[in-house]
């Protein structure tokens, strides 16, 4: 081989081997099994709570504006959804995923649906609040949060992402009545609170759910094209969401550390000096700080 072929056949490879790369890249993808995917429970309890969501009536969501007599006729018009809701939660739920382009666009109703049951039970608590019974606003509020949690279970970022936007305010108006409640009530709301989490979808399995729906919808050409040029932007997008489920799960971790605290107080009548005086009679375990997996802290 002449020194001037051997150049030519180099500067071809050098030329080519992008080529080369993009096409190795193509093949491993091809050649990687599918991720699992589960199966669909036989009774979905989440058909129900979107059909729950379908049904909900109200001429306005601004509960701080409505009067007692408002947010009667809103839940008394919603009764029915309600109670369709929560007999969906005794069943299993999980998200119907279509394998199609055009699934996105129609499950945007579904997701509609489930907010507005979200906001229906909202309503029931605030009507609650307003006569005094705090402990059944309690109840309609951990119904806002275990709604959160089914409504992404089995779904992908989009169905967990507003799961989290269906939880959170109901985090947040639990977290506000602590001081209205009883001790009964304090230990029995913290036990669902930690069922609750522990039966929580993880992000890793969202992220599992993710993968599987995209390579069974689009080619993996396709896949691997907008990985290559969104590659960065994508992981900017997860790291937002993760933070979101973390910050999530440190309002979720105060209130538990509140609701038993003030089940100890009442109880014993003096605050607990540490959250080790609170397990196992209140809390299963000490909650966790996400961000840094040590215990969170506890000032009496």
């Amino acid at each position: 081989m002449t020194t001037k072929t051997r150049n030519w056949l180099i500067t071809l490879l050098i030329l080519a081997s992008p080529f080369l790369f993009f096409l190795g890249l193509v093949l491993f993808w091809t050649a990687e099994p599918l991720p699992p995917f589960a199966s669909l429970p036989n009774s979905n309890g989440y058909d129900d709570l979107v059909k729950a969501g379908e049904t909900v009536s109200s001429n306005s969501w601004n509960l701080e504006e409505m009067n007692e007599e408002q947010l009667r006729e809103t839940v008394s018009a919603n009764a029915e959804a309600l109670s369709l809701a929560r007999a969906a939660f005794s069943n299993q739920c999980r998200v119907p995923l279509q394998f199609s382009k055009g699934y996105l666009a129609n499950h945007i109703q579904d997701l509609i649906a489930l907010r507005n049951l979200a906001q229906a039970f909202s309503t029931e608590a605030k009507l609650a609040e307003k006569e005094d019974r705090f402990s059944d606003a309690a109840k309609s509020y951990l119904d806002v949060i275990y709604l959160g949690n089914e409504s992404g279970r089995g779904g992908i970022v989009v169905d967990e992402m507003v799961g989290i936007a269906i939880r959170s305010p109901g985090t947040d108006q639990l977290q506000k009545h602590v001081n209205h409640l009883d001790a009964k009530s304090c230990r029995e709301t913290a036990a669902t609170l930690e069922m609750l989490e522990a039966q929580r979808q993880s992000w890793a399995d969202t992220l599992q759910q993710e993968n599987a729906w995209e390579r069974r919808t689009f080619s993996n050409l396709r896949i691997l094209v907008f990985k290559l040029l969104f590659h960065s932007t994508k992981e900017r997008n997860y790291q937002r969401c993760v933070d979101t489920i973390k910050s999530t799960q440190i309002k979720q971790g105060q209130l538990l550390i509140d609701l038993a605290a003030r089940a100890y107080e009442l109880d014993k009548g003096h605050r607990p000096a540490s959250l080790t005086d609170l397990v196992p009679e209140y809390l299963k375990a000490v909650p966790q700080d996400p961000f840094t997996g040590t215990n969170m802290v506890y000032s009496p």
